[in-house]
């Protein structure tokens, strides 16, 4: 077991509850406080870059100075409403920004930016591209993921399409959204707060705010502004939807 998977197995069992929003942009959008709270997270960001290079073998003869490389990427997870089995619910909805950045040594990772009570603050860091990928694929359509196989989907002319091989596992060549919800509610409707599953505290199987399937080869780094470490593991959505921490 890696540094960073390791951490989250001790700390399993913590959870954020993250707003709702949209795609950012230069007018009426939180960019520039998403940017802020990348910028204000540079400390822990910076050691989390030094993480990666000590893994690699890289020495250093100062700490490095990351960069904010790109726009804010809003990404949409799996929504509690949809998995309740809710009518007319939408398949997913808002989790949090993905902000890319950079180090003059050409290193690149992703930002995780979520809203909290004192506003916008990151979350995660990891050296998964995903999170800005995928969303950057949609066009017109919905694209969202279900963080705990790693699944990436995008919603079109009533389908949900996959985008990626743990997706492809799941729904083929595609599913109606009727038949997808029917899928997830099996999965994890059972789990979700409020449920006996939870009332007696069992937090085994699957669960919305789960850490996802990791993909192979990245790094991740779950922290709250100040360095606080957060949980990777099984826990509930609390008030609303939880963040997902993914290597």
């Amino acid at each position: 077991m890696n540094l960073f998977r390791g951490l989250g197995v001790l700390l399993a069992g913590a959870a954020l509850v993250i707003g709702f929003g949209g795609t950012a942009s230069a007018s009426g959008s939180p960019a520039d406080d998403v940017v802020a709270a990348v910028r204000a997270a540079q400390p822990q960001l910076s050691a989390f870059y030094g993480q990666l290079d000590r893994r690699a073998g890289v020495a250093r003869a100062a700490a490095v100075t990351p960069e904010v490389a790109g726009s804010p990427v809003a990404v949409n997870s799996l929504d509690p409403a949809f998995v309740a089995g809710t009518p007319g619910a939408a398949p997913a909805s808002f989790a949090y920004y993905a902000v890319r950045t950079s180090a003059a040594t050409g290193r690149q990772a992703t930002v995780w930016v979520e809203r909290a009570a004192a506003g916008w603050t990151a979350t995660n860091f990891t050296t998964g591209t995903e999170e800005l990928t995928y969303p950057a694929q949609a066009g017109g359509d919905l694209v969202f993921t279900e963080p705990q196989v790693n699944a990436w989907y995008r919603v079109r002319d009533g389908r949900v399409l996959a985008l990626n091989d743990p997706a492809r596992q799941r729904v083929g060549d595609g599913v109606p959204v009727a038949a997808y919800q029917q899928l997830v509610h099996r999965l994890y409707g059972d789990k979700l707060p409020g449920s006996a599953y939870r009332a007696q505290g069992k937090l085994g199987g699957y669960d919305l705010a789960a850490a996802p399937v990791p993909a192979p080869g990245k790094g991740t780094w779950p922290f709250v502004a100040g360095g606080a470490l957060l949980a990777l593991g099984l826990v509930g959505w609390a008030t609303g939807k939880a963040a997902r921490a993914r290597r």
